[in-house]
């Protein structure tokens, strides 16, 4: 990385500049001049030792995301633009909390990022997180109730959870054999237990972008992506 001679390296997870970065500490580069930045929205979660992600106590909301926005805005000295984006996704939002809000469903979700196999537990978004934003932002409430920023779940928990709704990421990686959203569905469809689910048998499966499950620039797109198959099976 320093052999590009940056003058700035932000990073959204402390886990790339933190104490326990494989790639570079906040105070290696500042020996050398380097000014870096970290995330606000996920230097608020908790951390043990050897936790990449952390746990978060309160839900996440765009707060954390209008902060990162200003200090990008003032760094890069386009502070107007920056305060545009901001009425944008404010804008957005309380569109969006003002349709799904009037139905009262609660609807309760479950995102599902990824699994590394069809028998390993499934990589979900925590009650607190990005995801579970999403979830209120649409009228409804994260079924999985872990505090962890990313917990792993078993099927059985899920299945004793009975999500009304269960969103499946889609991903550009090959990295686990459940990556792609296609593999997901197969699976949710194909598993004798997961496919009794009511949510699977109603077909209330929706797709999204799965870097906007985590606390980004992309989570509203994410919601807005949820929001409108949401509305073509009538939830809204």
């Amino acid at each position: 990385m320093l052999a590009q001679n940056p003058d700035f390296v932000p990073a959204q997870l402390p886990l790339l500049l933190g104490p326990e970065s494989k790639v570079a500490r906040r105070e290696d580069l500042a020996t050398v001049g380097v000014n870096s930045y970290v995330s606000p929205g996920m230097c608020a979660t908790k951390k043990a030792t050897g936790d990449m992600y952390g746990s978060r106590q309160k839900l996440w909301d765009m707060t954390w995301l209008y902060q990162e926005i200003s200090d990008f805005a003032r760094i890069f000295n386009v502070e107007d633009r920056g305060q545009a984006l901001i009425a944008d996704f404010k804008k957005r939002e309380a569109d969006l909390r003002q349709e799904f809000g009037k139905s009262k469903k609660d609807l309760s979700f479950v995102f599902w990022f990824s699994s590394a196999s069809p028998s390993a537990d499934a990589y979900v978004g925590g009650k607190n997180s990005a995801s579970g934003f999403i979830a209120s932002v649409l009228g409804g409430h994260n079924a999985i109730t872990s505090e962890t920023e990313w917990p792993t779940v078993s099927w059985e928990s899920i299945i004793a959870a009975n999500p009304d709704v269960i969103v499946v990421a889609s991903l550009d990686r090959n990295r686990w054999a459940l990556d792609k959203a296609e593999e997901k569905i197969k699976f949710l469809k194909s598993d004798p237990a997961v496919s009794q689910l009511e949510a699977v048998k109603k077909g209330h499966i929706v797709v999204m972008d799965g870097q906007a499950m985590n606390p980004t620039i992309r989570t509203l797109y994410g919601a807005e992506q949820v929001g409108e198959q949401l509305r073509k099976m009538g939830l809204n």
